[in-house]
């Protein structure tokens, strides 16, 4: 894998997904860096997160999706005590007045397009240029799902990705059984039991994997360990 590219591990927040556990594994596998995606935590429950996060001797977060509830501040101490760098948010109306209201970050703040092409209708070169948008998060499992329903689609997202500064990518698996191929439809899984759900990644090109690499999985930090080396292989 190209030295200036990096893949970070996933610390996802999803529904049911146990974050405790990952904090604990952070000391146990010496980790010095994860992603952050605390999607389903309220502004409360992330403060109980940050403390814990802050009990990991020199970790560094490099990246953080954002909530439309994030504000500055929190920002600012994210930036200050983990040393964050790049941010994301979604292309959603949402997703547009928070980039409007952090007009400090927005250089750092990378806009994540869905699979779905009604939810897709805000990812438009038109809206990146109304808000000031810098570059695309780019979810790969979301691109593959689009290919799988529909090419007018898939062919607006990967066009959009050419033309756009691609700082951040996110990986997820995607299961492509008989049956789901017969319906000509995917299913993106967060939780990977295969490393075969990430085959798919080898028809994309190299410049859609940004330098900073997502593993946005609920699998073990352990597990993802050995998600990581398969990538590493992959990733050219």
């Amino acid at each position: 894998m190209p030295a200036d590219k990096q893949i970070l591990f996933g610390l996802c927040t999803t529904p049911g997904a146990n974050w405790r556990e990952k904090v604990e594994e952070i000391g146990q596998l010496g980790l010095t860096q994860i992603a952050l995606l605390p999607t389903a935590l309220k502004p409360d429950e992330r403060k109980v997160l940050y403390a814990a996060l802050a009990e990991c001797a020199g970790l560094a977060i490099p990246y953080v999706h954002l909530r439309d509830d994030f504000t500055v501040a929190e920002i600012d101490y994210l930036v200050e005590h983990f040393k964050t760098k790049f941010f994301s948010c979604h292309a959603d109306e949402k997703g547009y007045a928070f980039l409007d209201k952090t007009p400090k970050y927005n250089s750092v703040i990378f806009v994540e397009n869905f699979a779905n092409e009604k939810r897709d209708k805000m990812f438009t070169p038109e809206l990146f240029a109304k808000h000031q948008v810098s570059g695309i998060c780019l979810d790969l499992a979301h691109l593959e799902e689009a290919k799988q329903a529909s090419k007018r689609h898939y062919k607006r997202l990967s066009g959009m990705a050419d033309k756009f500064t691609i700082g951040i990518t996110h990986l997820s698996g995607v299961k492509t059984s008989v049956l789901y191929k017969i319906f000509n439809k995917t299913y993106v899984d967060h939780s990977l039991d295969s490393l075969n759900d990430l085959l798919y990644l080898k028809n994309y090109p190299p410049h859609y994997f940004a330098k900073i690499i997502v593993m946005e999985m609920e699998n073990s930090f352990l597990e993802q360990a050995e998600i990581k080396k398969y990538l590493e292989t992959i990733i050219k």
